[in-house]
């Protein structure tokens, strides 16, 4: 982590479902909130809402980490995964990816369940966290399969050998891009922080854990993605994600796989900036209005990029393909031709193609 006077992003402790082998808690908590932001506009902190909202259905500290990204005191602070996002009136509701899992959650609670690992391993920077820790061999699971039949948790140091960057503060030292890129992008801060808090309350009383992230890994071990004996294995989309080996048009075809609405169609704008995000890129919007028009503008006279249908949207799905706002939602096949002609296209940003992997 780092403590220079840059614009950063500010990391609250790890928080998920609190009985780590119950992640439908997560789900259950969606679908709260959801009903009472369709009654009253939700505003206030993630804690405010939690409590407001989901008493009796899960604890705040669990439910703190569904939310994403808002500001509070001057600071951008990021206490969870973004499940439940903030808008720009301040009112807190699902985001169009928590509707999606909901839905298939409630179809398919097995299949919702996959899909919540695979957004926790593309969006939770503690998960990723870890995830590259013991992929690069820095950390080590001990016994993972009598902490995963136990209630005690890891334990860093006894279940979760840390072997390198053992303290806290150099957690994150390498690996802020690849573990929180795409938060740092659209929250338009180049550095990772800590919220202030974390290391100024009393020794003993909510201390800094990597204990919470027992959860997410029971849940990858129910999904087949971490053995009993605790290797991981995960998808090979996915760890190519993780590692940032992904090429563009994989990284655009699975966006659309989890952006998709009932009828097959996703927000083109959102969608092309979650697709620089991951690349580390969050222009202004002038440079990003410029840069998707000629990137769908070639991806389309080349092939790579097949529009099926178009609909209208509502604001928060920007302003359409080239300004059309009866364009705002899309129906899209991507090809491998698209890699490309992403690359082409990266000059609009005036950003270093080196970024590009």
């Amino acid at each position: 982590m780092t403590h220079a006077q840059a614009p950063m992003l500010y990391l609250d402790r790890p928080a998920f479902w609190t009985e780590a082998n119950d992640p439908e808690a997560w789900f259950r908590a969606l679908e709260v909130v959801a009903i009472a932001a369709q009654r009253t506009p939700q505003t206030g902190t993630p804690r405010t809402v939690a409590e407001r909202c989901l008493l009796g259905t899960i604890a705040w500290r669990g439910a703190t980490g569904l939310f994403g990204v808002f500001q509070r005191a001057g600071l951008v602070r990021l206490p969870g995964v973004g499940l439940i996002e903030c808008d720009a009136a301040g009112h807190w509701g699902l985001s169009d990816e928590a509707q999606v899992l909901l839905r298939h959650w409630k179809k398919n609670p097995s299949h919702g369940l996959e899909l919540l690992s695979t957004y926790l391993v593309r969006e939770s920077p503690w998960l990723r966290l870890l995830l590259l820790r013991l992929t690069h061999r820095d950390w080590m699971l001990v016994d993972w399969a009598e902490v995963s039949s136990g209630r005690v948790g890891l334990k860093a140091g006894i279940s979760l050998r840390l072997q390198v960057n053992a303290e806290p503060e150099h957690w994150f030292a390498g690996l802020e891009q690849l573990a929180a890129g795409r938060w740092l992008a659209r929250a338009h801060g180049p550095t990772l922080d800590y919220a202030p808090e974390v290391f100024h309350r009393k020794k003993g009383k909510d201390d800094l854990s990597l204990t919470p992230l027992t959860a997410p890994l029971m849940l990858l071990e129910a999904v087949g993605w971490l053995t009993r004996t605790g290797v991981l294995n995960l998808p090979g989309e996915l760890q190519g994600d993780l590692l940032g080996r992904s090429s563009p048009a994989q990284v655009l075809a699975e966006l659309i796989r989890s952006h998709t609405d009932v009828l097959g169609f996703v927000p083109a704008e959102p969608v092309l900036r979650e697709l620089l995000a991951a690349f580390g890129a969050s222009p202004d919007q002038g440079t990003f209005v410029r840069w998707m028009d000629a990137l769908v503008e070639q991806a389309q006279q080349r092939g790579a990029l097949e529009l099926l249908a178009a609909e209208p949207g509502q604001a928060r799905h920007g302003r359409g393909l080239f300004g059309d706002p009866g364009r705002k939602l899309v129906r899209w096949v991507v090809y491998d031709e698209f890699d490309d002609i992403f690359r082409n296209a990266w000059r609009v940003l005036e950003t270093r193609q080196e970024l590009i992997r």
